[in-house]
């Protein structure tokens, strides 16, 4: 498992909304779909996001430009940065989509996930759970 900060950028912006983080099997790669079930939605409605770069920070001993090849020294991992745009997917939530669409009507791109899937709002489902109201 690799530990991740998941950081999701503003609608049409590379400035960071928010972050989360995560353990993942392997490292996203760029233009990956990932969604994320959070309390606030019932599953399987979430936030929908594409991967746009991964970001990996490193710690190495070594000071020196060349290093002998016979050097014990080796480097790790210090933090694992995977940075998302927004996007509309089949299962976002309600609040994602709203906000999303909201941003799409001020003249900002949004993405939407290219997936055979048909795409509705939860709440147009019938007997569906709304949204769980945060704090």
């Amino acid at each position: 498992m690799v530990k991740i900060t998941l950081l999701a950028r503003e609608p049409g912006s590379l400035k960071p909304d928010w972050s989360l983080q995560c353990e993942l099997p392997e490292v996203p790669s760029v233009g990956d779909y990932i969604s994320v079930q959070r309390p606030a939605a019932p599953r399987p409605w979430g936030d929908d996001l594409v991967v746009r770069q991964v970001w990996w920070r490193l710690d190495h001993p070594e000071t020196r430009a060349v290093v002998p090849e016979n050097t014990e020294l080796i480097g790790t991992l210090h933090e694992l940065f995977v940075e998302c745009d927004q996007a509309i997917g089949p299962w976002s939530s309600d609040a994602w989509r709203d906000s999303l669409e909201s941003a799409e009507q001020r003249g900002i791109k949004i993405e939407k996930l290219k997936v055979a899937r048909y795409s509705c709002r939860q709440s147009d489902l019938p007997g569906a759970a709304k949204e769980r109201p945060t704090g």
